[in-house]
This record gives C-alpha cells, structure tokens and sequence, in this order.
C-alpha cells in the first residue's frame, strides 16, 4: 500500500491560504474523513495553491490515529510535521506585505492570523486573534457582545510562547465593532489595539512571528489582559 498520500487544497487568495495554515498548523493536525483505512504513519503531504503564486506551500505530516465509522468510513487524524523549505511559505508572505504596501492603507502590512485567546477573568469569553502586525492587532470576540472593559482607551496586553521566547505586546485598545461582516447574519463583536513601543528583544520575536519562524507549539493559544491586569504585567 501507498505510504505517501499528497493532497491539493486550492484557496482564492494568498491571504486565505496563510489564514488556513496558521489556522491547521496552530492546531497541530487535522482530522479527515477518508474511505479506506491508512497504515499508522503513513506521510502526508498538503499542496495549498493560491492565485497568483507559482508554487504551492507544503504541509507535512503523518497518520497518527485512525477510527473506523459507520458506512465503512474511517477519521484519520494526521499530525502535522516541520516542513524544511520555506521558498513557497516566504514568497505568499511576500506578495501578501507588497500588495498591502501597494494599496498603502495601513502604516504596517498586517499578517492574517488564526490564534485562540483567553483571559485569566473567570466567566471571560474565547478571543481570537485575526491578524498582527508591527504595529498592532486585530481581535474578535466570541460571544454576543464585547466585554464591557473593552472600551477604546484600555491597556491591552497578548501574550504567547514561541519557540524563541515569550512575548508580550502591550498597548491600547484603539477601536471597537460589532458590525456583521460581510455576508454574515450577525454581528461578531472585535476590536483592534496598537502596541507602544517595544523592546528590542520583543520586537525580534514579534518580526521573527510575522515571518512564520518563531511560531507557538501546537496547539496555538495566547492570553489577553485589560485594564490593570495588563499594566501590572508589561515588561
């Protein structure tokens, strides 16, 4: 029996391929639906095409666990593996920062980001982090409504572990929304912060982030603090 198994999954742009690889890699794996069984670490290889981009981005991985279901179907769960050629990754990354520079929108091109927050407040909703950049952060709210002390103004705090290091971005809270997005029936309530001036040694961590070099260990999950909490734990 084959023991490499290569899949092509195709996305319209170059920012939702990076926001579905950050989104699967943060998790560490993937469970797929499959009609025959596969042999325990059988590899894997994930083709992400995008427009526009000539070659795709490779995700490796191997068959951990397999679970036969109804209808002789089996979920194999495939963990995913370090991937040693970064050409693919780094020229989407590229062409995503240029065409935002192009359009010159915003002072710093922003890196689309699937990252799950939490708060130490008991009863706090999940955050998710959306997007980042050098100069701030792009957050949505999974609950009805935002936090009552999440105003414009309030100190802010991310937090995550990465391979490199902590880091710890601090800054305010710069605007709020619970506008539908398109093609959405509801609301999904947000907000966006910038980040003050960082050191040096958190500004590295932060770029090496941007790059997809310095990424959290699966599964991805960062904190959040407000108000208080956040000052007391800036560095």
């Amino acid at each position: 029996m084959n023991t490499n198994v290569r899949l092509k999954v195709a996305y319209k742009s170059p920012q939702s391929l990076v926001g579905e690889y950050t989104r699967s890699v943060g998790q560490g794996g993937a469970t797929l639906q499959t009609r025959r069984s596969l042999p325990l670490g059988t590899r894997f290889t994930f083709e992400l095409h995008a427009g526009g981009v000539p070659r795709p981005v490779e995700v490796l991985g191997e068959v951990v666990q397999v679970e036969p279901r109804e209808e002789r179907n089996y979920l194999v769960t495939v963990r995913y593996g370090a991937s040693e050629d970064r050409t693919a990754l780094d020229a989407v990354l590229k062409r995503i920062f240029a065409a935002q520079e192009q359009e010159g929108l915003r002072r710093f091109p922003r890196l689309p980001l699937h990252l799950r927050a939490v708060e130490a407040t008991p009863l706090s909703p999940t955050f998710l982090v959306r997007d980042i950049s050098r100069g701030g952060v792009g957050l949505e709210v999974m609950a009805p409504t935002l936090p009552r002390h999440v105003r414009v103004g309030t100190p802010f705090l991310l937090e995550m572990d990465l391979t490199g290091g902590s880091l710890l971005l601090h800054g305010e809270v710069v605007w709020t929304s619970s506008v539908p997005r398109k093609n959405a029936t509801e609301a999904t309530p947000g907000f966006g912060a910038t980040f003050g001036r960082l050191r040096a040694p958190m500004q590295q961590r932060l770029d090496a982030l941007l790059a997809l070099e310095s990424l959290p260990p699966a599964p991805w999950k960062a904190r959040v603090s407000f108000g208080m909490d956040a000052v007391t734990r800036m560095p």
